[in-house]
Order: C-alpha cells, then structure tokens, then sequence
C-alpha cells in the first residue's frame, strides 16, 4: 500500500529569452520540468542583481514578500539579497504551471531562508509569492547553518508502482499542516511510513 508522505509535497509551492535554455517554444506551449526549473534560476539571478526589468513579467504580475504586496524589485530581500548558498530544493507542477523553491540566500552578509513560488502562464510570471525567515523569532527551529543539500530523502523519485494518484498525494499532503493544527497527526490519521523521520530548518 502506498503510504509514504513527501514533505516536499507541503512546500510551497526571471527572464527566459526566447533561445535561452528552458524557455518554451511559443508562448502557448506548456512549461515543462527543466522550463520551471530555468524560470527560478532566472528569477534568482535577477534578484541578486537587482534588475526587476530582466524578468519576463506579465503585465498584471502580482508579488508579495512575507504576505506584503508590492512592485517586483521593491521589497526588502530583493533590495538586500547578496548571494546565493549551495542549498536549493525546486519544488515543479507542470500541471498547474508552477515552480517553487527552498534556497538559502545571503542577505547583507547574513543567510536567510527564503520560500520561493512562481506562477508561469503564457511564458511570464504571473505570480510571485515568497516568505523570508531571518531569525528564529521568524521561524522557530532556526538552524540555517544546518542546510547544506537536500537530502536524499527529499530528491528520491517514487516509481511508477510506488507512487500515489495526483489527487491521493494532495490529499495525504493537507493531512500535515492539519495534523500540526490538531496537535496531533493521529487525530487527523495522517498516513506516516513506518520509517518517517522529520526535520525542521535542518
């Protein structure tokens, strides 16, 4: 039976020139895994750049920082951001046209955790969701210098076999932040592997 819970899943969930690796055929053509994927990269090289203007916008794009809506390139960590750290974890959804992101970015010199999504339609970002963690206050567990990859766990590939229907993983995957709700991931009867482990911020 099926019951592993990828976290990833919970995760929330950039200038593509027309030749630029990733970029779709026409703007009617759908964004594959390595599209999104290219839209990230694009959108954090912009971001360290401080060049909003690199990005393929749409026309009505609507960004937020931390739930605070404002213009693309305005918001605090697009004005500070320095670098990037090695860790990044790319959460894609071909089906809905979105890329999502866990990178560790340098903010004057100090690391933050930033929680990336993209909404992609018609070869623009229509959407720009992020939330910056940059202290514990911020974010409980806060053990940034713990985050150097991924692990394994997070980038494993279930086959064919082994994986859920699209619906079910939705499903299983409301069941986390409802158990945190509850107190009490038996109470909401979240489906666990005998073999789950978590971690928190590393």
């Amino acid at each position: 039976m099926k019951r592993r819970l990828n976290l990833g899943a919970l995760a929330l969930a950039l200038a593509l020139l027309p030749n630029a690796v990733g970029a779709p055929d026409s703007q009617n053509a759908p964004c594959d895994r390595e599209c999104l994927r290219g839209f990230v990269t694009q959108y954090l090289n912009a971001m360290l750049a401080h060049k909003p203007a690199d990005l393929a916008l749409a026309d009505n794009v609507r960004f937020t920082e931390d739930t605070v809506a404002t213009m693309v390139g305005e918001s605090p960590l697009w004005r500070n951001a320095a670098r990037l750290r090695p860790y990044r974890l790319d959460i894609l959804d071909v089906r809905q046209g979105v890329a999502a992101s866990q990178v560790i970015v340098e903010e004057a010199g100090t690391p933050v955790m930033l929680m990336l999504r993209l909404k992609i339609e018609r070869g623009k970002i229509s959407e720009v969701e992020t939330q910056v963690t940059r202290n514990k206050a911020e974010g409980s567990l806060f053990n940034i210098e713990a985050l150097k990859a991924p692990s394994g766990a997070m980038l494993w590939t279930p086959g064919d076999s082994e994986r859920n229907s699209r619906e079910d993983a939705i499903k299983i995957a409301k069941l986390y932040p409802a158990g945190l709700k509850a107190g009490s991931f038996v109470t909401v009867d979240a489906p666990f592997a005998a073999d789950a482990y978590r971690f928190e911020n590393g």
